[in-house]
């Protein structure tokens, strides 16, 4: 090995060093090859940088395992370890975090020969966990890097994550969207409204900002609502990310309009989703001037054309006539929920003005939170209005008449994705709480919005990296606990565990068991918000042997996609091991989005004109690059994309030409790349002379079959590429 340039050392408290080496900001993505045995170095720094560089390539942390060195600094014997190395030390139940620690058999180790030079004695490449270079910024080796690197890596290195992603509008949709959106309406006159409040400044921020961002990506949408005069009553836009993500999370969705209630400076409405770690999404936004349903109309029309007319299957919103009254025109047959948290939160507004008001809010959020079948809601309803005599209360009656999109024992036949609050205590947090204040201008918000939507990317690809990289300790020695384990994200996993451990607060007793079917009765005992009082609830739960269904009068599982406690103590009373298939949703699982790639139908059609071509053609290519950019290989998405085109551009091909792609025949070296097996490639490039290191799509297809692929997914977005093509 060259000895290097000058490098900067500094020694941990633990004995360790950590290298501030001025070129390595600069090889990111540079084959600087592999640790091998036989390899020499000058000295440790060398080694270090060396091993450093390389795992940040591949895309996993590097730590200093054991080292030794002579009274005069010369390093004896140094061995470098994955940062996952090391058997997981579980913390008590009490103070249970993640172990980021999988006892990872990949290091590097040198002693020092005569010949005082540094030999590389062992090299493990092989990782028993996922290895990504799109996840390096969040181990200890990136966050050491400064901050030009750390945005170079972000932007443009093998860590990039995409800010913005396209979203597909069918051709044969856009008539009827077009009607949708700027039809009249059939079912009652629009009437004048008012305009949209501006302060100095917000029109030409406005008008700059959807410059910028339609100028950024084609698929950034935004409608402006005029009056007569040309003046702006109305505004909606949804960047290119939000409407790619409304593809993978349109099962549940929440229109916020906690910022016009509440008479913020700024009447920001936005449509919310949940993503698999359960975060919240932004799939639109938008300023209203008022709150009537005609303006509802217009933005729930706005919203869907966006969408491309694929409407969701739930949707959540504040009680309110005019929003009622627009999901009714514009989404028929969609499943409306009113938000019970901004119901109760109303109640103290209207309620607060009677003298018994404390004794009436409790009985309100008895009936609401703890009725269990429709009769005792009724009961608990009839009680709550005779005994405080508020027959004559108007709030109170309409909310009685609009009970069934409120109350959860109306709505637990539906999927709602855990969002709404189902207990007391939970709160609804806005998407840009933090960001955005009473006082807080157009102009302002616009400003800072890209850099609210990164950080709340980075907070997803934050919660990816924990996903893959640590795992949660368990706190039970049921099967079903490590079950999940393997398939949840890790916050849906941590639901799941709050589930298994309130198992020990609930006795099961059978209560009918004939035939296949039988029904059981759990009793919960439930402590109090003083911790000192306690009650006890019951809960039927119905249990099929035969087709292993479960369900428990609490809807838990239709709420949340997660199996209620009342259920895991009946599969646990049953002796059944693990959790049935029809219980593990998709949806909360670590590959949610790659599932849902791979399972979307593609019926390739032959459009007879030559602008329908170009549209088709368009959306089959941006459905390719949902795909690359969710499985890590950007950069071979990159190469294929050029060899694509080469083989467009030559006169020789035609319509009918068949393309064919030269598999490489790979040459497996004893020792192997961190989790995945060096592949040198060599293929004659019908001159007589060799390629370099090169993999095809097909060579990738061709060793599925001996090697693993999670194994080796990394190695083929870190090595180049080349499709032949031939004319036939």
């Amino acid at each position: 090995m060259v000895s290097p340039a000058k490098h900067l050392c500094c020694t941990c408290s633990d004995g360790s060093f950590l290298i501030q080496d001025p070129y390595l900001e600069e090889s990111d993505g540079q084959d600087i090859g592999i640790p091998e045995v036989g390899m020499v170095f000058n000295n440790h720094m060398e080694v270090n940088r060396f091993y450093r560089r390389y795992a940040r390539r591949v895309g996993f942390g590097v730590s200093v395992r054991r080292s030794s060195f002579s009274q005069e600094g010369t390093c004896l014997y140094l061995e470098l370890m994955c940062c996952k190395g090391g058997r997981p030390r579980y913390e008590p139940k009490f103070r249970k975090r993640a172990s980021s620690t999988t006892n990872c058999p990949a290091r590097i180790r040198v002693k020092l020969w005569g010949d005082k030079l540094l030999h590389v004695e062992l090299a493990n490449l092989d990782h028993n966990h996922p290895v990504s270079p799109a996840m390096a910024r969040f181990l200890n080796s990136y966050k050491q890097l400064s901050g030009p690197a750390k945005r170079r890596l972000r932007m443009g290195g093998p860590g990039a994550m995409p800010v913005e992603e396209p979203s597909k509008m069918p051709v044969d949709k856009l008539g009827a969207l077009e009607e949708l959106l700027f039809g009249e309406s059939k079912n009652h006159k629009f009437v004048e409204r008012g305009r949209l409040k501006l302060q100095p400044g917000d029109s030409e921020a406005l008008r700059l900002f959807f410059t910028r961002m339609q100028a950024k990506n084609a698929n950034f949408f935004n409608v402006i609502d005029l009056d007569d005069e040309g003046c702006v009553r109305n505004v909606f836009w949804a960047d290119a990310w939000s409407r790619a993500m409304y593809e993978y999370y349109n099962d549940a969705i929440t229109l916020d309009t906690s910022y016009v209630v509440s008479k913020h400076d700024m009447p920001l409405v936005t449509f919310l989703g949940v993503n698999h770690h359960g975060q919240s999404v932004l799939l639109g936004c938008g300023l209203l001037s008022d709150e009537t349903a005609e303006t509802y109309t217009w933005l729930f029309k706005a919203w869907v054309a966006c969408m491309s007319g694929n409407l969701p299957k739930a949707i959540i919103t504040d009680q309110c006539r005019g929003i009622q009254s627009a999901v009714a025109e514009v989404v028929p047959g969609v499943r409306h929920r009113i938000c019970l948290h901004q119901i109760m939160k109303k109640a103290a507004d209207q309620l607060s003005g009677l003298s018994e008001y404390k004794a009436i809010s409790k009985a309100l959020q008895k009936a609401a939170y703890d009725s269990l079948t429709v009769d005792e809601f009724e009961g608990e309803w009839s009680t709550l209005i005779t005994y405080n005599g508020l027959q004559g209360h108007d709030w109170l009656r309409s909310l009685y008449e609009c009970r069934f999109s409120w109350v959860p024992i109306f709505l637990k036949d539906a999927f709602w994705a855990g969002m709404s609050a189902t207990q007391r205590s939970e709160t609804i947090t806005p998407f840009f709480e933090g960001y955005v204040d009473l006082k807080t201008s157009l102009k302002q918000f616009l400003g800072k919005y890209v850099m609210i939507l990164q950080s709340k990317y980075e907070k997803e690809a934050q919660a990816d990296f924990e996903t893959f990289h640590k795992q949660r300790p368990p706190v039970s020695k049921f099967y079903m606990e490590e079950q999940l384990s393997n398939v949840y994200t890790h916050n849906m996993f941590k639901k799941f565990q709050d589930e298994i451990e309130a198992i020990m607060y609930c006795h099961v007793s059978l209560m009918n068991g004939d035939g296949p079917i039988s029904t059981f009765n759990v009793k919960e005992c439930i402590f109090l918000e003083d911790g000192k009082r306690t009650m006890s609830k019951i809960f039927a739960v119905t249990y099929n042997t035969e087709e292993k269904d479960i369900t428990c009068i609490c809807g838990g599982f239709q709420f949340s996609g997660i199996l209620c406690r009342h259920s895991l103590s009946v599969l646990k009373f049953q002796q059944v091991r693990e959790v049935p298939s029809q219980y593990v949703l998709d949806r909360w699982k670590k590959d949610f989005r790659q599932l849902h790639v791979m399972g979307r139908l593609s019926s390739d059609v032959v459009p007879d004109n030559r602008v329908d071509r170009y549209d088709y053609l368009s959306m089959r290519c941006l459905q390719l690059v949902d795909s690359a950019v969710l499985s890590d290989k950007y950069r071979l998405a990159l190469r294929l994309v050029r060899e694509v085109e080469k083989f467009l551009l030559n006169s020789n091909t035609h319509d009918d030409t068949q393309p064919r792609i030269k598999s490489r025949i790979p040459k497996v070296k004893p020792n192997t790349v961190t989790g995945q097996n060096l592949v040198n490639v060599v293929t004659d490039n019908g001159n007589g002379g060799p390629k370099g290191p090169e993999a095809s799509a097909s060579a990738q297809a061709s060793q599925i079959q001996k090697v693993d692929w999670n194994k080796h997914q990394d190695y083929w977005c870190n090595t180049t590429s080349s499709v032949e093509t031939y004319s036939i």
